[in-house]
């Protein structure tokens, strides 16, 4: 009579050392991201709407000036002198000279001040500038 011994198997394991990894490295770059979405987060402007604003399909190459409506120019949550202001936009044309100002003026400030920046812009090379607005609806 044979006698047949039952051979135990290990249960499979689940690798979990990997799963751990995965979800550290997730961890650190989701806590990165929004550290610097938080650091790109611009000054908080009121747009005016307007019926002929078109939403663009491509956002790079452009550099973002805010003024609000007392007239103080930002650079992302930077406030910038209007001293300044000159070097900052040659400067950057210097590293992209196909670069777009895209302008966002709060809906209460002074057209002197948008006029003031608009002049700054033309001075240095900034010719193409985007006005940022609102989509009415």
């Amino acid at each position: 009579m044979i006698i047949r011994r039952k051979i135990e198997r290990p249960e499979e394991d689940f690798p979990m050392a990997p799963m751990i990894d995965m979800v550290f490295l997730l961890l650190v770059f989701f806590m990165c991201v929004s550290t610097l979405a938080r650091f790109e987060k611009s000054a908080p402007i009121d747009l005016p709407e307007s019926g002929q604003s078109r939403v663009a399909d491509n956002f790079q190459g452009r550099g973002i000036l805010s003024l609000d409506k007392e007239g103080v120019v930002h650079i992302g949550p930077q406030t910038v002198a209007r001293d300044d202001l000159p070097g900052y936009l040659r400067e950057s044309l210097a590293r992209n000279p196909a670069l777009k100002i895209q302008l966002r003026a709060d809906r209460q400030t002074p057209y002197a001040d948008i006029k003031k920046v608009l002049q700054i812009c033309a001075q240095t090379g900034a010719y193409e500038i985007i006005y940022s607005t609102y989509q009415s609806r």
